[in-house]
């Protein structure tokens, strides 16, 4: 019974490895996050930044985008004006793209004791920003 209840289990994250020294790089902002959420955090870096698929993706999930700060998905489609309808198309979009890279590697790294998944996919990554261009833009 227990077997459906597991949580996956990755490799760590090595420390000369590029998405690890752009977690580090954006720490600060991460650390703010977990800070404001208790939930699970999958980190997709992307360039100077990175997205945060925030719960249990690809089912229930938010989405932030963190740089020198954090950026909340909601409070930037409520900024821009993007209605209920429109933000249920972007997270079905975003649930599609993050479906189609499911067998990317992704790693495990500590963030303040806590576990983070890295997902260091350029495609998921292209992907996301591509669909949240509407949003954070």
């Amino acid at each position: 019974m227990g077997f459906f209840n597991r949580k996956p289990s990755y490799p760590e994250l090595t420390a000369d490895d590029p998405a690890a020294q752009q977690i580090r790089s954006l720490e600060s902002s991460l650390r703010e996050l977990m800070g404001q959420i208790s939930d699970p955090l999958e980190v997709v870096p992307a360039g100077g930044h990175a997205f945060v698929f925030i719960g249990k993706p690809p089912k229930r999930f938010g989405m932030a985008m963190i740089d020198s700060e954090v950026h909340s998905f909601v409070a930037a489609a409520q900024e821009h004006g993007l209605n209920q309808a429109e933000m249920q198309k972007i997270n079905e979009e975003l649930r599609e793209a993050y479906l189609d890279c499911q067998d990317t590697q992704r790693y495990q790294t500590n963030v303040e004791g806590k576990p983070v998944v890295i997902t260091p996919s350029r495609q998921l990554a292209q992907k996301v920003e591509q669909i949240t261009n509407r949003v954070y833009n």
